[in-house]
């Protein structure tokens, strides 16, 4: 486990440095969740939802949608 330095601001913000949000691909809107024990924090970055699943279902119910279209036109 590496470990990096920062500085806590006024705000209670503190930034994550560029070699670490590179290397765990953190970019600009990126969720994390925080854990504490009192002691320590620790953050873990929370993955975007997978919404491929989601696409390829929108398209099936577009073309089935269309296809019924046809269909009603042709009576």
């Amino acid at each position: 486990m590496q470990f990096e330095i920062t500085r806590l601001s006024s705000k209670g913000q503190f930034v994550i440095p560029g070699k670490v949000r590179k290397l765990l691909g953190l970019r600009t809107g990126t969720k994390l969740a925080m854990f504490h024990d009192g002691e320590g924090i620790f953050l873990k970055p929370i993955p975007a939802p997978d919404i491929s699943g989601f696409r390829k279902l929108a398209s099936e119910a577009k073309k089935t949608a269309l296809n019924a279209k046809k269909k009603g036109a042709k009576k």
